[in-house]
């Protein structure tokens, strides 16, 4: 029997069912996670908020917001990375500018996401402290 037979053989066509495309998704959430620093660094930043905006006892709708901002944030994180491994293989890795323009707008959008981000965490946490106080 023929190894090649015998190897997994690598998908490409559609997903067949929802537990296929649920595993996939995970393996790129996973992906991610393990070869993407900044993704990293959001996350711990975002539990670090998480922590204390329980102990800041925030309402509800605090919450909410705040819950927006992460996710906004490593939504971005996400795309830009999709973005960077798309252009790298366009480019085949080699320097273009416009694979580094598009790069740098790309890293762009997650600037503009934590800014708002950080400004959405100042107003929740600013009126959460003059409330106490």
């Amino acid at each position: 029997m023929n190894s090649d037979s015998n190897a997994k053989k690598t998908q490409t066509d559609k997903n067949r069912n929802f537990n296929q495309s649920t595993h996939h998704a995970l393996d790129g959430i996973i992906t991610a996670f393990k070869e993407e620093a900044n993704l990293r660094r959001d996350f711990v930043i975002a539990m670090v908020v998480l922590v204390a905006g329980y102990f800041a006892r925030l309402h509800y709708l605090d919450w909410l917001f705040l819950i927006l901002a992460i996710f906004m944030v490593l939504l971005a994180e996400f795309w830009n990375t999709v973005m960077e491994h798309f252009v790298d293989l366009l480019v085949d890795r080699q320097f273009h500018p416009l694979a580094k323009k598009i790069k740098d707008i790309s890293a762009g959008s997650v600037l503009i996401g934590a800014c708002l981000a950080v400004i959405i965490g100042c107003v929740v946490f600013g009126h959460a402290v003059l409330y106490y106080f």
